[in-house]
């Protein structure tokens, strides 16, 4: 009978932890608008960074990001991973409100984030991109490791993978 009972609690506890990660994953709120809002605030040739790459190419693979939600990810991870890894990784990063990756590794596939755009520019089209987003009312592409993703999960996403990167740059 011990046997038994260690076999359900070791089934169940796993199984409840992702389920109630995944109810507090769909009930935060990313205000993706008022984040665009602060963006437009920044005196872009004022900000510095304090992490590998410069400012400009931080905002340039922010930007990157946000279109490839509506037009497409270069490469993509297998469906495999989309279901189990991806999918975990999504819900843990939402349901604890932070996103943790590695901050100089580049979106898979895309192409390389170029160094003489000036500050003003990348942040430029970062917020441009934010406002295509916000407003498209189209399908959406999947995500390269998270796959298919609803526009609320998407601004889930994208807000958290901007507060991640903004870390690394502050006021001169």
């Amino acid at each position: 009978m011990q046997r038994r009972k260690f076999i359900q609690y070791a089934l169940a506890v796993p199984l409840a932890t992702l389920l109630g990660t995944k109810v507090v994953a769909m009930v935060r709120h990313y205000p993706l608008f008022d984040l665009l809002q602060q963006l437009k605030r920044y005196p872009a040739n004022k900000l510095i960074s304090h992490g590998d790459w410069p400012v400009s190419q931080i905002l340039q693979h922010l930007a990157q990001s946000v279109r490839y939600s509506r037009l497409g990810y270069p490469e993509h991870k297998s469906t495999l991973f989309h279901y189990t890894t991806g999918s975990i990784a999504f819900n843990a990063f939402a349901a604890s409100g932070s996103m943790h990756h590695a901050l100089n590794e580049p979106i898979p596939g895309a192409p390389s984030l170029v160094n003489k755009v000036p500050n003003d520019v990348a942040l430029a089209e970062l917020i441009q991109e934010l406002e295509i987003f916000i407003a498209w009312q189209g399908d959406l592409a999947p995500h390269f490791a998270y796959g298919h993703l609803t526009k609320q999960q998407y601004y889930t996403a994208h807000y958290l993978h901007i507060q991640g990167h903004l870390i690394e740059i502050s006021l001169s």
